[in-house]
C-alpha cells in the first residue's frame, strides 16, 4: 500500500496487500472522505451512503478472509469452506456495527451529524418517518454492511471450496511468515 499505514500493516505483519485491494481501498477512502464531503454527496445522493457501507462490508469481508488465513496457515487451512465464509461475513458485520457505534458515541458527544438526524421527513430512507432518521440510517447501514458481507463470504466460499489449492497458493504469496 502507498500509504504508510499500509507499508507498516505490511512490514510488521508480513503481508503483501494485492494491488487490486489496495487500490479499491484507497478509492473508498477517497471517496468516503473527500468526494463525499466535496460535492456533499450524503444529502445530493440517496443511495451515496448505503453505496460506501455495502463497498465497506466487500472490503471488510475480505479482510476477514485474509485474517482467518493469517490465524489458521500453519494448522494447513485445513477447515471447512462454510466457517470461511461465516468467519468473513461476522468479521465484515462485527466491524460495521463498532462502526455505526462510533458513529453514534461522535453524535452524542461532539454533537456531529452522522447518523442523520438532521434530515427532514422527506428523506429517501428505509422504514417509517415515525422511526426517526438517525434510528433508519445505522438501520439501513447495518443492513447494507450485512450484503456486501455476504457477497464477500459468497466468493470466500466459492474460492475455498472450488478453487482451494489455487487460493491457498495465492494467499502463500501474500502473507510471507
Amino acid at each position: 500500500m502507498s500509504c504508510s499505514t499500509g507499508s507498516i500493516i505490511e512490514t510488521r505483519q508480513k503481508i503483501d496487500i494485492p494491488d487490486i485491494l489496495e487500490i479499491i481501498i484507497v478509492l473508498f477512502i477517497y471517496a468516503g472522505i473527500f468526494l463525499s464531503s466535496r460535492f456533499n454527496l450524503y444529502y445530493t445522493y440517496f443511495w451515496w451512503d448505503d453505496l460506501l457501507h455495502t463497498m465497506s462490508g466487500v472490503i471488510i469481508g475480505f479482510i476477514g478472509f485474509i485474517v482467518i488465513y493469517k490465524i489458521n496457515y500453519k494448522y494447513s487451512m485445513d477447515i471447512s469452506p462454510v466457517l470461511v465464509a461465516l468467519f468473513s461475513f461476522t468479521f465484515a458485520v462485527t466491524l460495521g456495527v463498532v462502526w455505526e457505534i462510533l458513529e453514534f458515541s461522535c453524535d452524542v458527544c461532539i454533537g456531529s451529524a452522522h447518523q442523520k438526524w438532521d434530515l427532514p421527513d422527506t428523506e429517501i430512507l428505509m422504514g417509517m418517518p415515525y422511526q426517526g432518521s438517525g434510528l433508519r440510517d445505522t438501520m439501513s447501514d447495518l443492513i447494507v454492511d450485512s450484503i456486501g458481507a455476504f457477497i464477500t463470504s459468497v466468493i470466500t466460499y466459492h474460492l475455498y471450496k472450488n478453487k482451494r489449492k489455487e487460493t491457498l497458493e495465492k494467499m502463500q504469496k501474500m502473507i510471507k511468515e
